[in-house]
């Protein structure tokens, strides 16, 4: 249970990893503070020997201070067309540096620092679902993924209620007649709820794109699919689309909605108490073990403003 993530810090030459249990999530809003305060807290965040195994990272952001570059991902990042526009304006945030979202992930990370780390993991293993269940799949309150098949101009577009981006690509090639058989529907819309994943395979270029980053699988599964090419990572629907050259401009999300969502990433709205949350725990199962990075609880500092806003808002309550 946590939100585990590694800031890696390079100052004079330097390398030094920290950690954090309970902020991945928080990435978006942490970085929004600004150049000087996330930097305060990293450093305030425990030393470690090694980055975290690709099966618990969450989140990574990487701050070289010799070259004023920033790098990070984060598992929980708002994928959507709002990306460009957070960038830019977490971009006044660090006046000055190099802000580059990894939209690989661990792969990007690899690339950046130059350390062989994927080497070192454990591989991960895919399974796909029989050929019965992608025939008889159907959505109902669910949908599991949206399917779109490129065959020249033409664009088929599906909707699975169980079967996922991996169990597709692990089936190979042959899945697309399959798809091709299902149920068409429209391009949804990016603010409709109903969008969970994306992949758009282009039969004509040979071209499939995947709007995550999914460590492993396409390593696994290139040889169901001869002669393809594939791109992956965490691009959110709308670019997974634009990178294929659909036309997205009556899908984006309206101006007020995007605004929501920005104002939602920037936002410091975690408060999470480990050490409350772990008396609760006790109440119910007195023989929990718990690590000892659970009861992590490095946070940023809050600004003057920001403390006297909660105390006004706790007495708020009160009344």
């Amino acid at each position: 249970m946590g939100q585990r993530t590694n800031y890696i810090l390079i100052e004079d030459g330097k390398q030094t990893i920290h950690y954090n249990h309970w902020r991945a999530n928080c990435i978006t809003f942490d970085l929004y503070l600004g150049e000087k305060k996330f930097i305060e807290f990293v450093k305030e965040c425990r030393v470690v020997n090694v980055l975290l195994d690709e099966h618990w990272i969450e989140g990574c952001v990487i701050i070289d201070c010799s070259k004023k570059a920033l790098y990070f991902w984060s598992f929980e990042f708002e994928k959507t067309s709002v990306i460009p526009f957070y960038l830019n304006k977490l971009q006044d945030k660090w006046k000055g540096w190099n802000i580059t979202l990894l939209y690989n992930r661990m792969y990007d990370v690899e690339k950046v620092l130059n350390n062989n780390y994927l080497n070192k993991q454990e591989p991960i293993e895919f399974s796909s679902h029989p050929i019965d269940e992608f025939i008889n799949d159907k959505v109902d309150e669910w949908v599991a993924a949206t399917i779109v098949i490129k065959t020249g101009d033409e664009l088929h577009v599906t909707q699975t209620g169980t079967v996922g981006v991996n169990s597709i690509i692990c089936f190979g090639e042959p899945i697309i007649n399959i798809l091709l058989n299902k149920s068409a529907c429209q391009l949804p819309n990016e603010d409709d709820d109903n969008i969970y994943e994306c992949i758009v395979i282009d039969t004509i270029k040979k071209e499939i794109i995947i709007d995550k980053s999914e460590y492993g699988l396409w390593e696994q599964s290139s040889t169901k699919w001869p002669g393809y090419k594939f791109k992956m990572g965490d691009y959110g629907y709308i670019a997974a689309l634009n990178l294929t050259g659909i036309n997205t401009g009556k899908l984006v999300m309206s101006p007020v909605k995007a605004y929501e969502v920005f104002k939602n990433m920037t936002r410091q709205h975690s408060d999470f108490d480990p050490l409350g949350f772990t008396k609760v725990l006790l109440t119910q199962q007195k023989d929990i073990i718990f690590s000892p990075g659970f009861f992590d609880n490095v946070n940023p500092k809050k600004t003057l403003l920001e403390r006297v806003k909660i105390r006004i808002r706790k007495m708020t309550i009160k009344r």
